[in-house]
């Protein structure tokens, strides 16, 4: 069971969201806070459920403990990270401050291109499209997804480019 950060989400449907939806069936349930929803303007809540997301509202007291932590992430992160711990999901995100919370709190962790080498390795995803894909999501988002997270998803894959 896996929590996704916005901008997993933002990527996969802007690529292709039924990455989003073989990822549900092939690897474990997605479910995504509704805050952080809220902050994606590619989706809305009939496409969560189309693609198999389930959307969780945050109990009130997890709320009010992200609005009233410091530091640098956002509200929405900071609930990301709560659900992911109260819960035992894992936390699927390329925030680098968001990763190095969940990795100084033990939360387990996923890049979201980690999500479709994964895919890949359960037999839900033809390893061109994925090749594809990850290439695609590096040139929407090269902030976060570096060569290096590329190279070692290409390693994985045993892909040569």
């Amino acid at each position: 069971m896996m929590i996704l950060d916005a901008n997993i989400l933002i990527d996969f449907c802007k690529c292709d969201k039924t990455i989003v939806k073989l990822i549900c069936h092939y690897i474990g349930q997605i479910y995504l806070a509704t805050p952080v929803l809220y902050e994606i303007n590619e989706i809305d809540e009939d496409d969560c459920r189309e693609m198999g997301i389930i959307l969780v509202e945050p109990e009130l007291e997890l709320a009010i403990l992200a609005a009233g932590e410091k530091g640098p992430l956002s509200f929405q992160d900071k609930l990301c990270f709560l659900m992911a711990k109260q819960n035992g999901w894992t936390c699927v995100t390329n925030d680098k401050p968001l990763r190095r919370r969940c990795e100084n709190e033990l939360v387990p962790l996923f890049w979201g291109i980690e999500l479709i080498c994964i895919l890949v390795e359960s037999g839900g995803l033809p390893l061109e499209q994925a090749s594809e894909l990850i290439l695609e999501i590096k040139k929407l988002n090269p902030k976060y997804i570096t060569d290096i997270i590329v190279e070692n998803a290409f390693k994985r894959l045993g892909i040569i480019k």
